[in-house]
């Protein structure tokens, strides 16, 4: 970790990629050697509730039962659990119309579901924690640049048309065209709204299951989107902290990862890596964001 008047840096670890062909019993094994990792998991608002109801109840849905099992796999002493990030989501929700009072009381909810699933792994955060800064936080925009990342993604929808195929004669002036509105509206072009905008262009099928356009602008939640491709860039950061900690000064964990029952959500996640990010006064700097396939 670097430290200068700019504030702290923190770099991702080197990573290494083995392909070979395996028996299901190696990958069992290897499963079992990387939940040995201590991590700290991140939630979205979805996986903290399934631990709110009986492995039964997810019956009837394979997604959520598969995620109901992973989590109870992943209830081992050197782990822990944060729901800072659905903390986030749910309290910058410009259209949660729920009070105060109803949205701590909900908070406190989850936050002892949590604690009566999880009965060898740990949850970081305290009840108080969540108390004290949910009156400062509430209904204020996470993102600065929140009104123009919301104007850019309906354009998608509503300008660009991208819930229907672009004809691929039209791609790349059309790609050219979005990136003079992102330009026009101060967003980087290697921002993940940016990112996500031209995958959907080119039909990524991860990019559009995150955006969900609709044919019926009215129908079309682009507040919704703009939560799942903050997810990018509110985790990342963090993860370079913790994974970066964790290997210089060997405390806390050796890993942070992303837990959501979003699809879409975590293949672009896979796609992108963090390469360092530079925390001053307890703010982040974006990170650089690549396609880590080319890392």
């Amino acid at each position: 970790m670097a430290t200068s008047e700019d504030g702290e840096i923190y770099r991702r670890g080197q990573e290494l990629t083995v392909t070979f062909q395996a028996r299901p019993e190696d990958l069992a094994f290897l499963r079992q050697w990387s939940d040995a990792v201590p991590t700290l998991y991140f939630l979205d608002i979805c996986a903290a509730n399934i631990t709110k109801q009986a492995r039964e109840t997810h019956e009837r849905d394979s997604r959520k039962l598969a995620l109901f099992d992973r989590l109870t796999a992943l209830d081992l002493p050197q782990n822990t659990f944060s729901y800072l990030l659905a903390f986030i989501e749910k309290v910058s929700d410009p259209r949660n119309a729920m009070t105060d009072a109803e949205l701590e009381a909900q908070i406190l909810g989850d936050m002892a579901s949590l604690r009566a699933f999880f009965t060898k792994a740990h949850v970081a955060e305290s009840d108080g924690f969540f108390t004290e800064y949910l009156p400062e936080l509430r209904g204020a925009p996470h993102e600065l640049m929140q009104d123009a990342y919301l104007q850019f993604i309906r354009a998608l929808n509503d300008r660009f048309g991208l819930q229907n195929p672009v004809a691929k004669s039209r791609r790349l002036t059309t790609a050219t065209e979005m990136l003079e509105l992102a330009d026009s509206l101060s967003i980087a072009r290697y921002h993940p709204v940016v990112l996500v905008a031209l995958g959907c262009l080119y039909e990524n099928r991860a990019a559009k299951k995150v955006m969900k356009f609709r044919e019926d602008a009215a129908l079309f939640n682009a507040e919704n989107a703009l939560s799942d491709i903050m997810t990018v860039v509110r985790f990342l950061p963090r993860k370079l902290e913790i994974e970066h900690i964790g290997r210089e000064r060997q405390v806390g964990w050796a890993r942070s990862s992303y837990i959501t029952d979003d699809n879409g959500l975590s293949q672009i996640l896979r796609c992108c890596a963090a390469f360092w990010t530079r925390k001053r006064d307890n703010q982040d700097e974006n990170p650089v964001c690549r396609d880590r396939r080319r890392a």
